[in-house]
């Protein structure tokens, strides 16, 4: 099982990044924002809890389950203690059973961000 982190910035194509990395791989994806607009759209408000636990319980049922692998994307603000705790929960769930986790950040510069936030 290997678990592949998309990291970076808002609007640097992680998802984007993610689909395409979908279709030359036998990966899953789980975009961020799959379980944020759940939350949403179930409780009409942010729940970052509601989001977080959400989460693990995903990664637990996929890190015992039977399939090869699994891209997550993330907003990483690197100067946070708490975004480098959570992935560190996160890796932890996937370390159990010695599976392989991979960090890959992305970046872009401002005029791409500005067209990517412009095209949602």
């Amino acid at each position: 099982m290997k678990l592949l982190l998309l990291i970076g910035d808002s609007a640097v194509g992680k998802m984007t990044v993610g689909q395409e990395l979908t279709k030359i791989t036998s990966f899953s994806l789980f975009h961020n924002h799959q379980t944020i607009e759940l939350v949403l759209d179930v409780f009409k408000e942010y729940r970052q809890e509601t989001i977080d636990r959400l989460r693990k319980v995903i990664f637990e049922d996929f890190a015992t389950s039977d399939h090869f692998g699994l891209i997550f994307t993330a907003q990483m603000a690197f100067d946070q203690k708490e975004d480098w705790s959570y992935l560190q929960e996160v890796m932890d769930i996937f370390k159990v059973d010695k599976h392989t986790v991979y960090f890959v950040e992305l970046v872009a510069d401002l005029e791409t961000k500005m067209a990517c936030n412009a095209s949602e």
